[in-house]
């Protein structure tokens, strides 16, 4: 295979997750729960967050979900609650959030755009989170399409945001690269026909991540070296 293009998703993937939105989602909840413990036990069961460790469990909808689905979580158990004004307050409350950036982040990109690849991002997070996000992480350079969730491509584990790669790349998918944390980035680029990659630096493990993507890898700083050896070895 020859690798032409590579698809990525932000968080847990170029981000470490956990690192990043942990901490930020612990203080959302605990300002909605406004002093009341019971509240804050209960939003934390509703969207599968670990209190005391400040992480995600796996199954929690803000992992690859959008906004909009996470949002509409709280408001179902807290109805008083205006569904626009919460979507406006998590927006700002999102925009400062600095990515924990993975292992050796800017020199693999480096790497890769050394090597001619062309690079995008497909993330469920909106488009100015993204943009802001990868400006204050000084690689948004890098990446010469970025789609988010309310882009107009849909968003995953649908593979709008992959087909429009593909439709303004004018890559064929056996040349271009998915690669993510989450099942949901793994369905999406499957989808859209693309080569899959897993990578541990979300909340999944080896073992559940192998049940979906064509190759696991331990973060993106194996990836250069893993597209070296694809041109000799094949895929």
């Amino acid at each position: 295979m020859e690798v032409k293009a590579i698809l990525f998703d932000k968080d847990g993937t170029l981000f470490d997750f956990n690192k990043t939105w942990g901490p930020w989602f612990f203080e959302i909840l605990y300002e909605l729960s406004k002093g009341s413990n019971k509240t804050l036990n209960e939003l934390s069961l509703l969207l599968k967050f670990d209190l005391k460790n400040k992480i995600f469990k796996v199954d929690s909808p803000f992992i690859a979900g959008t906004e909009g689905e996470t949002v509409s979580k709280i408001v179902s158990f807290m109805p008083n609650l205006n569904r626009d004004n919460l979507v406006k307050w998590l927006s700002n409350k999102s925009k400062d959030v600095l990515g924990f950036p993975v292992f050796n982040l800017n020199n693999t990109l480096n790497e890769l755009d050394d090597m001619n690849i062309l690079m995008g991002i497909a993330t469920n997070d909106n488009k100015i989170g993204a943009h802001n996000q990868l400006k204050k992480s000084k690689i948004n350079h890098f990446f010469k399409y970025i789609y988010g969730s309310d882009s107009g491509f849909g968003f995953k584990p649908d593979s709008g945001m992959q087909e429009e790669f593909l439709r303004v790349s004018k890559l064929h998918p056996k040349h271009v690269l998915m690669v993510g944390d989450s099942f949901a980035d793994i369905i999406s680029g499957k989808k859209a026909g693309m080569k899959t990659i897993g990578v541990l630096t979300g909340v999944l493990n080896r073992r559940q991540l192998e049940k979906q993507a064509d190759i696991v890898l331990s973060s993106i700083a194996e990836l250069p070296e893993f597209i070296r050896k694809l041109k000799i070895n094949g895929f």
